[in-house]
Protein backbone atom coordinates (compact mmCIF):
# COMPACT_ATOMS: atom_id res chain seq x y z
CA UNK A 1 0.00 0.00 0.00
CA UNK A 2 1.27 3.33 -0.38
CA UNK A 3 2.54 5.47 2.30
CA UNK A 4 -0.12 8.16 2.17
CA UNK A 5 -3.98 7.33 2.36
CA UNK A 6 -4.52 10.53 -0.69
CA UNK A 7 -2.83 9.92 -3.38
CA UNK A 8 -2.25 12.32 -6.43
CA UNK A 9 -3.17 9.62 -8.85
CA UNK A 10 -5.49 7.11 -8.71
CA UNK A 11 -6.43 6.30 -12.03
CA UNK A 12 -5.37 2.88 -11.88
CA UNK A 13 -7.56 1.47 -8.80
CA UNK A 14 -10.46 4.13 -10.36
CA UNK A 15 -10.52 1.91 -13.85
CA UNK A 16 -10.22 -1.48 -11.27
CA UNK A 17 -13.08 -0.34 -10.01
CA UNK A 18 -15.33 0.61 -13.20
CA UNK A 19 -13.92 -2.99 -14.45
CA UNK A 20 -15.61 -4.74 -11.67
CA UNK A 21 -18.84 -3.67 -12.37
CA UNK A 22 -19.22 -1.71 -16.02
CA UNK A 23 -22.81 -1.42 -15.60
CA UNK A 24 -23.17 0.35 -12.51
CA UNK A 25 -20.13 2.48 -13.30
CA UNK A 26 -22.21 3.54 -16.75
CA UNK A 27 -25.47 4.23 -14.75
CA UNK A 28 -23.60 6.38 -12.59
CA UNK A 29 -21.71 8.03 -15.23
CA UNK A 30 -25.10 9.11 -16.79
CA UNK A 31 -26.63 10.54 -13.90
CA UNK A 32 -23.02 12.48 -13.33
CA UNK A 33 -23.00 13.54 -17.01
CA UNK A 34 -26.37 14.78 -17.37
CA UNK A 35 -26.63 16.40 -13.67
CA UNK A 36 -23.65 18.66 -15.07
CA UNK A 37 -25.04 19.47 -18.46
CA UNK A 38 -26.42 23.15 -19.13
CA UNK A 39 -30.18 23.47 -18.22
CA UNK A 40 -31.76 26.23 -15.95
CA UNK A 41 -28.37 26.76 -14.30
CA UNK A 42 -25.09 26.76 -16.70
CA UNK A 43 -21.96 24.04 -16.15
CA UNK A 44 -20.03 27.24 -14.98
CA UNK A 45 -22.92 27.65 -11.95
CA UNK A 46 -22.89 24.09 -11.52
CA UNK A 47 -19.24 23.42 -11.72
CA UNK A 48 -19.16 26.53 -8.81
CA UNK A 49 -22.06 24.62 -6.78
CA UNK A 50 -20.07 21.81 -6.93
CA UNK A 51 -16.66 23.27 -5.41
CA UNK A 52 -18.81 24.91 -2.35
CA UNK A 53 -20.25 21.02 -1.83
CA UNK A 54 -17.17 19.33 -2.20
CA UNK A 55 -15.98 21.61 0.89
CA UNK A 56 -18.96 20.39 2.61
CA UNK A 57 -17.88 16.69 2.22
CA UNK A 58 -14.21 17.37 2.66
CA UNK A 59 -13.56 15.28 -0.90
CA UNK A 60 -9.66 16.22 -1.62
CA UNK A 61 -10.22 14.55 -4.94
CA UNK A 62 -13.65 17.10 -5.69
CA UNK A 63 -12.21 19.96 -4.55
CA UNK A 64 -9.19 19.27 -7.04
CA UNK A 65 -11.27 18.45 -9.66
CA UNK A 66 -14.27 21.10 -9.62
CA UNK A 67 -11.90 23.60 -9.40
CA UNK A 68 -10.16 22.76 -12.33
CA UNK A 69 -13.47 22.27 -14.23
CA UNK A 70 -14.75 25.85 -12.90
CA UNK A 71 -11.46 26.71 -14.20
CA UNK A 72 -12.19 25.43 -17.44
CA UNK A 73 -15.63 26.66 -17.86
CA UNK A 74 -14.58 30.76 -17.27
CA UNK A 75 -15.28 31.01 -13.36
CA UNK A 76 -12.91 33.63 -11.70
CA UNK A 77 -10.76 33.07 -8.69
CA UNK A 78 -12.98 35.42 -6.84
CA UNK A 79 -15.90 32.98 -7.76
CA UNK A 80 -14.23 30.01 -6.90
CA UNK A 81 -13.43 31.78 -3.45
CA UNK A 82 -16.68 32.80 -2.55
CA UNK A 83 -18.16 29.70 -3.20
CA UNK A 84 -15.98 28.15 -0.65
CA UNK A 85 -16.98 31.04 1.86
CA UNK A 86 -20.14 29.91 1.34
CA UNK A 87 -19.79 26.06 2.59
CA UNK A 88 -18.06 27.69 5.33
CA UNK A 89 -20.86 29.27 6.21
CA UNK A 90 -23.41 26.23 5.72
CA UNK A 91 -21.05 24.51 7.61
CA UNK A 92 -21.77 26.71 10.54
CA UNK A 93 -25.08 26.49 10.20
CA UNK A 94 -26.04 22.89 10.98
CA UNK A 95 -24.64 23.49 14.48
CA UNK A 96 -25.94 27.19 14.74
CA UNK A 97 -29.37 26.00 13.87
CA UNK A 98 -28.92 22.81 15.98
CA UNK A 99 -28.56 24.81 19.08
CA UNK A 100 -32.08 24.99 19.50
CA UNK A 101 -31.96 21.11 20.40
CA UNK A 102 -29.46 22.34 23.20
CA UNK A 103 -31.39 24.94 25.12
CA UNK A 104 -34.60 23.24 24.12
CA UNK A 105 -33.16 20.22 26.60
CA UNK A 106 -31.75 22.97 28.80
CA UNK A 107 -34.94 24.69 29.67
CA UNK A 108 -36.97 21.17 29.96
CA UNK A 109 -34.11 19.74 32.32
CA UNK A 110 -35.16 23.76 33.92
CA UNK A 111 -38.75 22.67 34.21
CA UNK A 112 -38.40 18.54 35.33
CA UNK A 113 -39.61 17.65 31.52
CA UNK A 114 -37.78 14.18 30.92
CA UNK A 115 -35.93 15.00 27.74
CA UNK A 116 -37.55 12.20 25.88
CA UNK A 117 -40.75 13.79 25.36
CA UNK A 118 -41.30 15.52 22.76
CA UNK A 119 -40.19 15.78 18.92
CA UNK A 120 -36.50 16.82 18.16
CA UNK A 121 -36.11 19.43 15.13
CA UNK A 122 -39.63 22.13 15.78
CA UNK A 123 -40.83 24.05 13.24
CA UNK A 124 -40.04 27.38 15.55
CA UNK A 125 -37.09 27.53 16.86
CA UNK A 126 -36.71 31.36 17.67
CA UNK A 127 -36.58 31.45 21.26
CA UNK A 128 -34.19 28.71 21.37
CA UNK A 129 -31.83 30.72 18.82
CA UNK A 130 -31.98 33.88 20.67
CA UNK A 131 -31.33 32.43 23.69
CA UNK A 132 -28.29 31.18 22.19
CA UNK A 133 -27.50 34.90 20.64
CA UNK A 134 -28.14 35.80 23.79
CA UNK A 135 -25.94 33.44 25.62
CA UNK A 136 -22.92 33.65 23.00
CA UNK A 137 -22.30 37.77 23.31
CA UNK A 138 -19.92 39.70 21.13
CA UNK A 139 -19.50 36.14 19.39
CA UNK A 140 -23.02 36.26 17.92
CA UNK A 141 -22.35 39.91 16.60
CA UNK A 142 -19.07 38.60 14.88
CA UNK A 143 -21.07 35.27 13.76
CA UNK A 144 -23.98 38.01 12.30
CA UNK A 145 -21.45 40.05 10.55
CA UNK A 146 -19.41 37.19 8.60
CA UNK A 147 -22.94 36.32 7.50
CA UNK A 148 -24.05 39.34 6.26
CA UNK A 149 -20.44 39.37 4.47
CA UNK A 150 -20.71 36.00 2.98
CA UNK A 151 -24.16 36.67 1.46
CA UNK A 152 -23.45 40.37 -0.43
CA UNK A 153 -22.94 40.70 -3.81
CA UNK A 154 -19.65 40.09 -4.78
CA UNK A 155 -18.19 38.21 -7.83
CA UNK A 156 -21.46 35.60 -7.50
CA UNK A 157 -24.90 37.59 -6.72
CA UNK A 158 -26.22 37.36 -3.37
CA UNK A 159 -29.33 35.79 -4.87
CA UNK A 160 -27.43 32.76 -6.26
CA UNK A 161 -25.58 32.39 -2.99
CA UNK A 162 -28.20 32.19 -0.98
CA UNK A 163 -30.92 30.44 -2.58
CA UNK A 164 -29.16 27.85 -5.17
CA UNK A 165 -25.56 27.43 -4.00
CA UNK A 166 -27.32 27.84 -0.26
CA UNK A 167 -29.10 25.12 -0.88
CA UNK A 168 -27.16 23.10 -2.26
CA UNK A 169 -25.05 23.35 0.92
CA UNK A 170 -27.75 23.07 3.29
CA UNK A 171 -28.97 19.35 1.55
CA UNK A 172 -25.04 18.39 2.12
CA UNK A 173 -24.65 19.41 6.08
CA UNK A 174 -28.79 17.65 5.91
CA UNK A 175 -29.71 20.88 7.91
CA UNK A 176 -33.58 21.68 7.66
CA UNK A 177 -33.75 24.65 8.79
CA UNK A 178 -31.14 25.65 6.07
CA UNK A 179 -32.86 23.90 3.70
CA UNK A 180 -36.27 25.47 4.66
CA UNK A 181 -34.42 29.40 4.84
CA UNK A 182 -32.73 28.78 1.36
CA UNK A 183 -35.92 27.83 -0.13
CA UNK A 184 -37.52 30.71 1.22
CA UNK A 185 -35.00 33.45 0.08
CA UNK A 186 -34.74 31.41 -3.45
CA UNK A 187 -38.62 31.73 -3.76
CA UNK A 188 -38.51 35.79 -2.45
CA UNK A 189 -36.56 36.73 -5.27
CA UNK A 190 -38.22 34.16 -7.96
CA UNK A 191 -35.96 31.47 -8.32
CA UNK A 192 -37.65 28.84 -10.24
CA UNK A 193 -37.99 24.98 -9.16
CA UNK A 194 -36.13 24.09 -11.50
CA UNK A 195 -33.13 25.97 -10.58
CA UNK A 196 -33.88 24.74 -7.21
CA UNK A 197 -34.04 20.93 -8.65
CA UNK A 198 -30.93 21.14 -10.71
CA UNK A 199 -28.61 22.92 -7.90
CA UNK A 200 -29.90 19.78 -5.26
CA UNK A 201 -29.03 16.96 -8.19
CA UNK A 202 -25.55 18.64 -7.93
CA UNK A 203 -25.30 18.33 -4.27
CA UNK A 204 -26.75 14.76 -4.96
CA UNK A 205 -23.75 13.95 -7.23
CA UNK A 206 -21.31 16.01 -4.78
CA UNK A 207 -22.42 13.35 -1.54
CA UNK A 208 -22.14 10.39 -4.01
CA UNK A 209 -18.88 11.53 -5.35
CA UNK A 210 -17.08 11.96 -2.31
CA UNK A 211 -17.60 7.91 -1.68
CA UNK A 212 -16.78 7.73 -5.49
CA UNK A 213 -13.30 9.00 -5.06
CA UNK A 214 -12.74 7.23 -1.67
CA UNK A 215 -12.78 3.62 -3.46
CA UNK A 216 -9.58 4.35 -4.90
CA UNK A 217 -8.67 3.63 -1.42
CA UNK A 218 -11.00 0.27 -1.70
CA UNK A 219 -9.72 -0.46 -4.67
CA UNK A 220 -6.00 -0.19 -3.60
CA UNK A 221 -6.61 -2.21 -0.56
CA UNK A 222 -8.19 -5.45 -2.91
CA UNK A 223 -5.86 -5.04 -5.68
CA UNK A 224 -3.38 -5.27 -2.57
CA UNK A 225 -5.28 -8.56 -0.99
CA UNK A 226 -5.44 -9.58 -4.58
CA UNK A 227 -1.53 -10.00 -4.79
CA UNK A 228 -0.65 -11.35 -1.96
CA UNK A 229 -3.41 -13.95 -2.56
CA UNK A 230 -1.90 -14.53 -5.90
CA UNK A 231 1.72 -14.59 -4.63
CA UNK A 232 0.64 -17.70 -1.82
CA UNK A 233 -0.85 -19.31 -4.58
CA UNK A 234 2.03 -19.50 -6.87
CA UNK A 235 4.20 -20.88 -3.57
Amino acid sequence: MSDHMYKSVIGKEMAHFKELNPDLHGAWSEFHDNTFNDGALTQKEKQLIAVAGAHITGCPYCIRSRVRLSKNLGATDQEIVESIYVAMRFAMGAPFAYSSIAFEAHDALDNDIPLTEGHFFKKNILKEVNDFHACSGEISESFKKYTKKVFEDGALSKDFKRGIMGLACAHLTKCPYCIRGCVKDARSVGISKEKMAEAINVAMVMAAGSAYAHTSIAMETLMEINGKEKARAAV
